[in-house]
């Protein structure tokens, strides 16, 4: 009895939590087109600078390749985005120095400063929302925030595989 009980309330809790982070993805879309169009950036451009930056950040830089996977382009389209962020000077292309055939993307630290200046009050605004919460649930919540992540890059990528959905045909019967 005591499970069943537990059941609508998980997924009452489920549902809020799902659409908080609904709400908060397109909340932060629009956040985010707001600097990109502030600076004569795209969406795909954005994504990736972003990309680019965090590869960096963690060692592990992308090549033009690893970029046009994660944005889903073909090569003439990434090789059009590059260039012109390229010249922008927002990103620059550098040689691996392990391995000289290899070609890196970095960015400028001029486009860094750049998005440090508009994302930082964002980030305290949002430090300033966790005030107060226990450290035990913050862990808690980054854990949950992962893996809502990890489906949605799941899905996009089945998405990608599977091509457009088909709206079913209603037939009169």
């Amino acid at each position: 009895m005591a499970e069943q009980h537990g059941v609508p309330e998980r997924v009452a809790a489920l549902d809020e939590l799902i659409r908080s982070l609904q709400a908060s993805s397109v909340e932060s879309d629009v956040f985010v087109d707001v600097f990109a169009r502030a600076h004569g950036l795209g969406r795909n451009d954005l994504n990736a600078i972003m990309w680019i930056a965090a590869g960096s950040q963690e060692g592990q830089p992308l090549t033009a390749g690893e970029l046009a996977a994660r944005l889903g382009l073909g090569a003439p389209a990434t090789t059009s985005l590059i260039d012109r962020l390229e010249a922008a000077d927002h990103l620059e292309r550098q040689r691996d120095p392990r391995d000289r055939r290899r070609v890196t993307l970095q960015v400028r630290p001029r486009a860094l400063q750049m998005a440090r200046e508009f994302f930082q009050p964002l980030g305290r605004r949002m430090e300033a929302a966790a005030d107060g919460l226990p450290t035990s649930d913050l862990v808690i919540a980054a854990a949950v925030i992962r893996r809502m992540t990890a489906a949605i890059v799941e899905s996009r990528e089945a998405a990608r595989r599977e091509g457009p959905v088909q709206p079913k045909r209603v037939t009169e019967g």
